[in-house]
């Protein structure tokens, strides 16, 4: 019975380690203040910054297809100006003559 109820306050090193360099390096929270957080409040911020993760990453996706769809609907323009060319043989640029100064 004790048994049981130990293992389910173990905590695993190497995902705490991970979650305190995450915490540290995205959110510049010194190591020291996590450190000084009781562990249900330690446990919220992870799971808080896990949701805020998941809400960005589908934003990004989001505005991913946007951008997509966007691209697909504005035209090539190597099709434009090679469209452009057959449209239009005969035009020929004004002729300009540039004054010489002595």
């Amino acid at each position: 019975m004790d048994q049981a109820l130990y293992s389910m306050l173990r905590v695993n090193l190497r995902n705490l380690v991970k979650s305190k360099l995450y915490i540290a390096r995205e959110w510049h929270i010194q190591p020291s203040e996590i450190d000084k957080l009781a562990y249900y409040e330690y446990e919220e911020m992870i799971e808080e910054i896990n949701a805020s993760n998941k809400e960005q990453e589908k934003r990004n996706k989001e505005e991913e297809q946007r951008y997509a769809a966007m691209q697909s609907s504005i035209p090539n323009m190597n099709s434009i100006s090679k469209n452009f060319g057959k449209n239009m043989p005969n035009m020929t640029l004004p002729k300009m003559n540039l004054p010489k100064f002595n």
